[in-house]
């Protein structure tokens, strides 16, 4: 389910991914239609089948279909889930039993996960196609009535990130550039553009202490939020995607840098002067919790993000980036998921998958369950999903419905995941 550019040339590329002139016309709709609904039953391996047998499986809290195929990963934002489609639909769904609240009609698919900022839900519509404009939909979160649209007659937009005042959106191509592409600032209550700067193209974004850091191809860059300075751009060989994140005083990622694969970084985020180099193995990932930079590959290490001091190190290697450290315990994951103490990095305990599973990512805690992600390489590859005893590594369930499955997105009470047309609360 391509939400965004980068998921969709790796769909192209037949790659695993684990995480427009003119307006759209005026046709949102705020009345509620009832709700669908179906049931589950355990299979013999403890997972959730669909069924019309009227039992419904006890993790399952709740399931609604909805018009079309499911573009995204939901978002839920603690009261309410918003789900794009490919018929270009974004409905809002109570998230304690899924009764459909609004669904607004785009016209064009839901190209990227709707993002929440304040009382605005944004949104990317337009073609999967090449030299297909895209359009950025702003939806008032409580009726779904259209705010805005932003419409620079681009092929391809990303949403980079926002504050509570602006979001920023990326122009992009399928070139390798440096160079050439539009970060636009818009404010989020009528979508003027405040400012405009030079980017390449994208892997992410990242907004830190009134700045906003763009992973380009070949060249990062940093603007000030709110009057579009550049800082400073510094050139990047061969960055490694989603390992970009900050602290107020330092950038943090991991890059190829003189033949050694996957080093990490730590930048100033005022000049972009290198601070420190950490080399030891390769790292593929990182995250940060409490001051501290968790960063995974080949090995995993806790680092000072402001000195690259590493405060440990484990013989294991892991994948450490999504889910935070909860607890006192750092989730990693790769061939398995292992629970690590996160002051001293000792080993608390591992859970190895069912054999079918190629790989598993943490994805995050809810109260003493860890959600995992988990990939294959045969079709579907995107199947399972995994719910884990938090102080054992145990085994909860398993969730399958032999459909490929979006990557999980969690609130403070459960999970959720969708297939097909069919959104999944999972407790």
């Amino acid at each position: 389910m391509p939400s965004s550019r980068r998921r969709y040339l790796r769909g192209c590329a037949a790659t695993l991914g684990l995480a427009t002139a003119g307006c759209l016309g005026s046709n949102e709709s705020t009345e509620p239609t009832p709700a669908k609904t179906s049931t589950a039953t355990e299979s013999e391996t403890g997972t959730a089948t669909p069924t019309q047998s009227g039992q419904t499986e006890p993790f399952v809290a709740w399931r609604q279909s909805l018009d079309a195929k499911i573009t995204a990963q939901p978002i839920s934002t603690g009261t309410r889930l918003y789900v794009g489609t490919e018929s270009g639909t974004v409905t809002s769904l109570a998230t304690a039993d899924g009764s459909q609240q609004w669904s607004y009609d785009a016209s064009e698919p839901i190209r990227s996960q709707p993002r929440r900022v304040e009382n605005t839900i944004f949104v990317i519509t337009g073609k999967e196609g090449l030299y297909e404009d895209h359009v950025v939909v702003a939806l008032d979160t409580e009726t779904g009535s259209k705010q805005w649209t932003f419409a620079p007659g681009e092929w391809w937009l990303e949403l980079l990130g926002a504050t509570g005042k602006r979001v920023y959106v990326g122009t992009n191509t399928d070139t390798r550039a440096k160079q050439g592409q539009t970060l636009y600032a818009l404010a989020v209550s009528d979508g003027s553009v405040q400012w405009s700067g030079e980017v390449g193209n994208q892997y992410e974004g990242a907004v830190r202490n009134g700045t906003i850091y763009v992973a380009s191809r070949g060249r990062f860059y940093a603007y000030d939020t709110e009057t579009g300075e550049q800082r400073w751009a510094n050139d990047v060989s061969d960055y490694h995607s989603q390992t970009m994140v900050a602290t107020d005083d330092t950038l943090c990622y991991a890059a190829d840098m003189d033949e050694t694969r996957g080093t990490l970084l730590g930048v100033d985020s005022d000049t972009g002067e290198t601070l420190w180099t950490h080399g030891e193995g390769s790292i593929a990932s990182t995250t940060l919790h409490d001051g501290t930079l968790y960063a995974g590959g080949t090995h995993v290490a806790a680092l000072d993000p402001t000195t690259g001091e590493q405060r440990w190190r484990t013989d294991q290697s892991g994948d450490v980036q999504q889910a935070p450290v909860q607890n006192g315990t750092l989730y990693t994951g790769g061939d398995v998921v292992r629970g690590h103490d996160s002051s001293t990095g000792e080993l608390d305990w591992t859970w190895s998958p069912e054999t079918n599973v190629k790989g598993v990512v943490p994805a995050a805690v809810v109260s003493d369950t860890l959600y995992v992600d988990s990939w294959a390489y045969g079709d579907p590859r995107n199947r399972f999903k995994f719910a884990l005893d938090t102080t054992a590594g145990t085994k909860r369930w398993a969730f399958d419905v032999e459909s490929d499955l979006t990557d999980l997105s969690v609130d403070e009470k459960r999970g959720y995941v969708a297939a097909d047309d069919t959104v999944y609360a999972l407790e």
